[in-house]
């Protein structure tokens, strides 16, 4: 029991130092990534630290494999020179018992992540966007709700929010939109409401509806206008009205089930969001693989001569792991494979593979 405990408890400090060393590289990265931006000389170095900081759990997210394979190195390479494992098989123990606890300690590590680290980035990322968009004097703001699309846009006289109830699966068309146009004093002047909005690159063209003109003298009604076709001036196109909803690292996994259905509902793809929700519960599992992969090769008497070979071999194949898992998620994306194939295989196959050549090597 002891013994399981001091494991344990060695992972999990050396996953977390090497964790704040990725936090601490990715701030200081982040710092200046941000100073390209225009809009960092209008603020203090305190402000530019503070944007780093909420920009880098999501930044580090992805390289959660990485950190669990030099963890693993870490930990193997340590007991290894301690002759700890030789001690441990001398009292009896096979060498996958002696895994068990470790491998347990990575799972832990893994749903912790995805349940609690995942949903911290989102949210912190969120708080990023908004000061951003404050600092940038951006007006331009999306949202996906269970009743539709809303949209806002703003321009040099006001502003134009819209809503549409839902995107046409063929074509870049939304289907019954309305337009509210507000000046710079954030009051109505004028609705529009049509059955559909064909949007193009610089311009939208409504269909079959009607504009009012609201001022306090007349009644709306009185100067509606009904048209067959109206065309109106705007820089939201198709592809920024899609990539305004967020990628979906930048969604909590509590709530990505929700969206997904949200997004199928106004008629978007949701390949991508589903095949990075696959890919995020599979997480655990590829960390698994990665730890594996840190030992295979490293359990074994300490040498100095090989030792150093051994570290880039392993280096080598959990780079290799890392790079496969993102590609079976490109193509997962793409739609060329199949999506429980792409998100799952690489984390088992990694696995797998790393516990034959232990077996092998170790001789059960």
């Amino acid at each position: 029991m002891r013994l399981n405990i001091y494991f344990s408890k060695k992972i999990i400090l050396i996953f977390s130092l090497t964790f704040f060393v990725f936090l601490f590289f990715s701030i200081f990265l982040n710092w200046i990534d941000i100073l390209r931006f225009d809009f960092s000389k209008t603020i203090n170095s305190r402000k530019l630290f503070y944007l780093a900081v909420l920009k880098t759990p999501i930044t580090v997210h992805p390289l959660i494999p990485v950190i669990t394979l030099l963890t693993s190195l870490t930990f193997f390479v340590s007991i290894s020179r301690n002759s700890e494992l030789i001690i441990i098989r001398s009292a009896g123990r096979s060498i996958l018992r002696s895994l068990l606890i470790p491998t347990l300690t990575i799972l832990f590590l893994g749903v912790f992540v995805i349940s609690a680290l995942n949903p911290i980035s989102t949210i912190m990322y969120k708080l990023y966007e908004a000061e951003v968009r404050s600092s940038s004097n951006s007006l331009n703001s999306y949202s996906l709700e269970d009743e539709g699309i809303w949209l806002r846009e703003g321009f040099s006289d006001g502003q134009r929010v819209v809503h549409a109830r839902s995107i046409a699966k063929v074509g870049a068309t939304l289907n019954k939109v309305t337009i509210f146009e507000f000046d710079k004093d954030r009051i109505p002047n004028i609705r529009i409401s049509a059955k559909t909005a064909i949007v193009k690159p610089n311009s939208w063209t409504l269909k079959d509806g009607k504009i009012w003109k609201v001022n306090r003298d007349n009644r709306p009604e009185d100067r509606a206008k009904s048209f067959n076709q109206y065309t109106i001036k705007t820089d939201l196109n198709f592809e920024k009205i899609r990539l305004g909803f967020g990628e979906p690292n930048q969604i909590s996994i509590w709530e990505l089930g929700n969206y997904i259905k949200r997004i199928e509902k106004a008629g978007f793809s949701t390949l991508k969001h589903k095949v990075y929700l696959n890919c995020e519960i599979a997480l655990p599992f590829l960390m698994i693989g990665m730890f594996l992969i840190g030992g295979m090769l490293n359990m074994g008497h300490s040498k100095l001569s090989k030792t150093g070979l051994m570290l880039i071999v392993t280096i080598v194949l959990g780079i290799g792991a890392f790079l496969l898992n993102n590609l079976t998620q490109i193509l997962s994306q793409n739609g060329a494979i199949p999506i429980l194939l792409g998100a799952w295989a690489p984390p088992f196959i990694t696995i797998l593979i790393s516990l034959g050549v232990i077996l092998h090597l170790e001789d059960g």
